[in-house]
């Protein structure tokens, strides 16, 4: 049996947790020619504009991005993190079949309340 001391730390932690951060509407977008026979410059990926709920009172600051690539759908082979801190990314020449894709984190004063969101790769494929 809970103790009432007990059962309300558990309601508060309920609460800090319904009420944290969501990063919402983390969407890239692929440049226009995602395929090519040979190394080539794809273009720009677009990010999309990011949307903070910040139901929890903490002061936020509003976001940070981070750009990632792999050479494969996981991002774990050959990964590089940090290539750009923007919200669009150019990944200039590509030389090789390449994942890429955004983390978007809320930059908050409280941690707890912070949060992250990271968008499915795309694909630039070199045949």
């Amino acid at each position: 049996m809970l103790k009432p001391l007990a059962v309300l730390f558990l309601f508060l932690a309920l609460i800090i947790n319904v009420n944290a951060q969501v990063v919402s509407t983390n969407k890239i977008t692929s440049p226009a020619v995602v395929i090519s026979t040979g190394s080539f410059s794809p273009g720009v990926i677009l990010g999309s504009a990011v949307i903070i709920k910040d139901a929890g009172g903490s002061k936020c600051a509003g976001v940070t991005y981070e750009w990632q690539s792999a050479t494969d759908a996981g991002f774990t082979k050959n990964l590089k993190s940090k290539l750009a801190a923007t919200k669009d990314y150019n990944p200039g020449t590509v030389t090789r079949t390449t994942y890429f894709r955004r983390i978007v984190r809320s930059a908050c004063t409280d941690p707890e309340i912070s949060s992250s969101s990271a968008t499915p790769g795309i694909k630039i494929t070199i045949n």
